[in-house]
């Protein structure tokens, strides 16, 4: 839709940090507060995920989530003038010898992130820190159902150093990428297909095959990544230990072996949504695909 992205690049133009990143917060707070979007899917999501919260406290979540929602386009905006600004925003990182030791010897990883805090600006740093160290970093995307939205967010990502891979890529091209020492991250925390269930936050949900099926070909690590929001333009990343995925030897069906990587993947990711619920993009129907 040409009229949603002249939109996106009229806000661009007038976004900043200081007094025009507040304002813009505010017009896009405002603005998520009056039409509630997915109110009821995040009732029903913090429902699943929090049986025992009273109404009120997942009130307090969903407007929690809106604000981060805001702040994230905001700093989104604000980047695309100039990606370097990035490097300053992220004022401290935890783990950052597992990524330096990742770097020095030029080993493929997976990096397991999730549409938590501001996971854009979360790929654009570690892609320039990646660069700095003579290294790259893949993001792998599904494209959005209006063809012009989805060539906009691509053109920006790439803008801020990152490379773009399809969803559909092979998996066999994928493994020989990891394999070869490139990094790529996933965005983890959607619905899958239906084929794969094991249970996310507590109860059972579809979850991708493919970036289970790339750790196990290949063996590379699976390393758990976020940003964690202290302010406005403030952020922490935490690179967390490789998960420890199923050996070789254990006596496990493919499918054991698959869901035993998944149920550590979501684990990873649902550890950081307990300790900041508020941070996680609750509008997406997680649970949709099981009945």
């Amino acid at each position: 839709m040409k009229a949603a992205v002249s939109a996106i690049k009229f806000f661009q133009a007038l976004s900043g940090t200081g007094i025009r990143g507040r304002m813009m917060q505010k017009f896009f707070s405002g603005l998520l507060k009056l039409i509630h979007p997915r109110a009821k899917v995040i009732d029903d999501n913090i429902k699943i995920a929090y049986p025992e919260s009273t109404e009120q406290w997942r009130k307090d979540i969903r407007r929690k989530c809106y604000e981060n929602l805001a702040w994230t386009l905001t700093e989104a905006l604000a980047l695309q003038k100039d990606t370097s600004q990035v490097m300053n925003w992220v004022k401290l990182v935890r783990g950052k010898d597992i990524i330096d030791d990742l770097l020095r010897r030029k080993q493929g990883v997976i990096y397991l992130t999730a549409h938590f805090g501001n996971w854009e600006l979360f790929g654009s740093w570690y892609a320039q820190y990646a660069l700095m160290n003579n290294h790259s970093l893949h993001v792998i995307y599904q494209e959005s159902h209006d063809e012009d939205v989805s060539r906009y967010i691509r053109q920006t990502r790439e803008n801020a150093k990152m490379i773009m891979i399809p969803k559909d890529i092979s998996v066999l091209k994928m493994a020989h990428m990891l394999k070869n020492g490139e990094h790529v991250a996933v965005l983890y925390d959607v619905s899958g297909s239906g084929e794969l269930v094991v249970p996310f936050m507590g109860h059972n949900a579809t979850n991708m095959a493919g970036p289970a099926l790339m750790a196990m070909m290949t063996g590379v690590p699976v390393v758990p990544a976020f940003t964690f929001r202290i302010r406005p333009f403030e952020h922490e990343a935490e690179f967390f230990e490789p998960l420890k995925l199923p050996d070789k030897n254990e006596n496990l069906s493919h499918e054991e072996r698959m869901k035993r990587i998944i149920l550590e993947m979501n684990k990873s990711i649902e550890s950081v949504i307990r300790r900041r619920p508020e941070l996680w993009f609750w509008l997406h129907r997680r649970w949709k695909n099981v009945t």
